[in-house]
């Protein structure tokens, strides 16, 4: 009878050692662009999600805000998920500019993380990615 009793606290215990392991927290990141160039944009932006299918491109007004990659996450920050594949192409009235996942990685490095519980975002309104 003790035996038993041994072994369904051993299988308790187990289990709940498992399910503590396989609890994971899973992180939303969010990378934002605003608008600060003083004209529309067209933006469009590849391998930049690894749970979305495809950004199409995006039409933004001056001033708007609009996702340029969204990343499950279980701990890293986001500069560590932009994929070396990553690239934005911000097209203006005159000229378009292609953003490289290095120059990205770069600009997100002088960026303020903001935080809400396990959605976390990056806004870049600096217009240092004007065309």
């Amino acid at each position: 009878m003790k035996f038993l009793a041994c072994m369904m606290s051993l299988a308790a215990l187990a289990g709940l050692l498992l399910m503590g392991c396989t609890t994971q927290l899973v992180y939303m990141n969010d990378i934002y662009l605003v608008n600060s160039c003083g004209v529309p944009l067209q933006v469009q932006s590849q391998n930049s999600t690894n749970w979305l299918p495809p950004i199409e491109p995006q039409m933004v007004a001056p001033g708007e805000r609009v996702s340029v990659a969204s990343y499950r996450s279980y701990g890293e920050d986001v500069d560590e998920q932009v994929s070396c594949r990553y690239s934005l192409r911000i097209k203006g009235p005159e000229r378009t500019r292609l953003v490289t996942a290095d120059e990205m990685r770069q600009a997100l490095h002088s960026v303020k993380r903001e935080s809400d519980g396990l959605q976390r975002s990056w806004t870049l309104k600096d217009g240092v990615f004007c065309p």
